[in-house]
């Protein structure tokens, strides 16, 4: 009898000292990966398709409005424009290659080097598919 209300007691202690957590992770907005945008390198950005098809490249940003889609033909450099104008954009955007797949933060995919974000459609491919199953690696 002793043992059982001792175990109860455990469990309640466990339980009373995991809830206060649990109501304040869920309190607290999620932060960005690049924490407040101030301060983030902000460029235009050039996309290099290094697959042997055209590609659809769709960019959000970190509000995640829709920037705009663009076709970019094989072996082809593009820096990404909306309505005659060189789009400016920060790492925690979102790009993504083609429609059957999810997106990924141009930080993560992408070098900062002189005011320009470069990107490849390889690497992003491989960082939205890298999860999915099925699909190799060789095929990026």
């Amino acid at each position: 009898m002793y043992g059982k209300w001792m175990r109860w007691c455990g469990m309640l202690a466990v339980v009373l000292l995991l809830a206060p957590m649990v109501v304040v992770a869920q309190g607290q907005p999620r932060e960005p990966r690049w924490g407040p945008a101030r301060g983030w390198p902000r460029g235009e950005i050039q996309v290099m398709n290094d697959w042997q098809d055209a590609v659809l490249v769709s960019m959000w940003s970190g509000r995640r409005e829709r920037i705009g889609d663009w076709i970019i033909s094989p072996g082809a450099q593009a820096v990404l424009e909306v309505d005659g104008e060189r789009i400016k954009v920060r790492p925690g955007y979102k790009i993504k290659v083609g429609d059957d797949w999810g997106w990924v933060d141009v930080g993560e995919v992408g070098q900062f080097q002189h005011g320009t974000w470069y990107v490849s459609v390889r690497t992003i491919w491989r960082a939205t598919h890298r999860e999915r199953p099925g699909v190799p690696d060789w095929k990026g």
